[in-house]
């Protein structure tokens, strides 16, 4: 959608091929009973300006909202906990914070500290995020935090995911200041003496829900296409299902890894399509507030080592207060990749019921007015070490195609600014290089 308004920007005449029966992709909102449901993606990071920008240039600023702060907890060791104060994406940044913590033992503790003293772990080649944390900080701060933080981004695990495609600012701050701990602290702005730090979400949605984005690019479309199969995609010319052939002056490819391979026929973009991805199910669950156990924050993690099968619970009305009505709460609950194979065929109430079962484990809640389940079928790429150069290969092949772009999440991000951003810089290059039609 966002490659589709930015060609028509530029002046083309924009058709858009949808293999299923609605736009948007991984983008639904929902509306029932006063609730906004986003069965997909609920916001995005507000540090990343392309969105931002879009919304802006749509006219849809002003419906902006920031999601609400507060306690974070991770669950282990049977309870939730609280996150150390001062700890940036899972690194720990304050002494006594850490020092006070019941996340982690002494043990534990003294094996972080060692970070501040240790030689650099990147040498120059890609490595995991778990070889990379764990000789920093040492298992027990993987385990019990930075793995139930980072490895929900991704739905995958730090054992095969690239740091230099997922979090290569690490790398960077561990080249230039060696220690993360110290790296991190010199990011994190000072406090002025007597001055309570305000604190901002870092997330930004749409108050009537993302759906509303959706719609707005909508008129960017000329001909709209759905439930019409590519077959292949060569120079100026699409091969739909059916046989027939069309042809443009330019194309751009915005699908899911696995077409890439099949559209394209190329071994780069095989490769592409070969690459490990992951299914998840979400289960969002409204409730009468009082029914739900009244704590400060907007959610939690769970750490692996925990046996539930949920890797984390947002309390939707708490982080996007406009999403629940007054005096009714909204719980949205991940269940882990692993569990999630043996539940995909199984009925809405399954699974909904299974969910709420691993949720009371953890927390109280009581029959929901309703619930809501969404399946996303082997749809998260994974950026597995060795990713970069494998995209690096399909992108010096693809610059060399006349009237061909890719972009999309497989490539430099899976975040929805990353995937805009990679719709505008698909739709830069296609029309520097000739006047199209897309």
């Amino acid at each position: 959608m966002a490659a589709a308004y930015y060609a028509k920007q530029a002046g083309a005449h924009v058709t858009l091929y949808e293999a299923s029966d609605r736009i948007g992709g991984k983008i639904k909102t929902v509306y029932r009973d006063g609730f906004v449901l986003e069965c997909g993606p609920d916001g995005y990071m507000a540090r990343k300006p392309t969105l931002t920008d879009l919304i802006t240039e749509l006219g849809l600023d002003d419906d902006l909202v920031r999601s609400m702060t507060g306690t974070s907890y991770i669950y282990v060791r049977n309870r939730l906990r609280q996150m150390p104060a001062g700890s940036v994406m899972g690194i720990p940044t304050k002494f006594w914070p850490m020092v006070k913590t019941d996340l982690f033992t002494w043990r534990g503790k003294l094996r972080a500290g060692l970070d501040l003293v240790l030689p650099r772990v990147y040498a120059g080649s890609d490595i995991s995020l778990d070889t990379f944390f764990r000789a920093r900080l040492g298992s027990e701060v993987v385990e019990a935090m930075i793995e139930p933080l980072l490895s929900g981004i991704y739905n995958g695990t730090l054992d095969d995911m690239s740091i230099e495609s997922t979090f290569p600012q690490f790398i960077t701050i561990e080249q230039k200041t060696r220690s993360l701990i110290l790296g991190m602290k010199a990011l994190t702005p000072p406090v002025q003496a007597g001055v309570k730090p305000r604190e901002a979400g870092k997330f930004l949605a749409l108050g009537q829900g993302l759906g509303v984005l959706i719609e707005a690019l909508r008129p960017s479309i000329d001909r709209l296409c759905l439930e019409t199969r590519v077959a292949a995609v060569r120079p100026h010319e699409v091969v739909l299902e059916d046989g027939a052939v069309e042809s443009f002056d330019g194309i751009v490819l915005a699908t899911s890894p696995n077409a890439l391979g099949p559209l394209l026929g190329l071994p780069e973009a095989e490769r592409l399509s070969a690459l490990k991805r992951t299914s998840s199910i979400t289960v969002l669950a409204a409730f009468e507030k009082a029914d739900v156990a009244a704590l400060d924050g907007t959610g939690y993690v769970i750490a692996k080592g925990e046996g539930n099968a949920l890797t984390a619970c947002s309390w939707m009305h708490k982080k996007w207060p406009h999403m629940a009505p007054d005096n009714k709460a909204l719980l949205r609950v991940y269940i882990g990749s692993a569990f999630v194979p043996d539940l995909l065929a199984e009925s809405d109430e399954t699974v909904a019921a299974f969910a709420l079962g691993e949720l009371r484990k953890i927390q109280h809640v009581g029959t929901p007015l309703f619930t809501k389940v969404e399946r996303h079928v082997d749809t998260m790429p994974q950026y597995e070490v060795g990713h970069k150069q494998y995209v690096r290969a399909f992108e010096e092949t693809m610059s060399s195609l006349d009237g061909i772009e890719a972009c999309g999440a497989i490539l430099h991000g899976v975040g929805l600014p990353d995937c805009v951003d990679s719709a505008k810089q698909a739709v830069t290059r296609i029309m520097a290089r000739q006047a199209v039609s897309v």
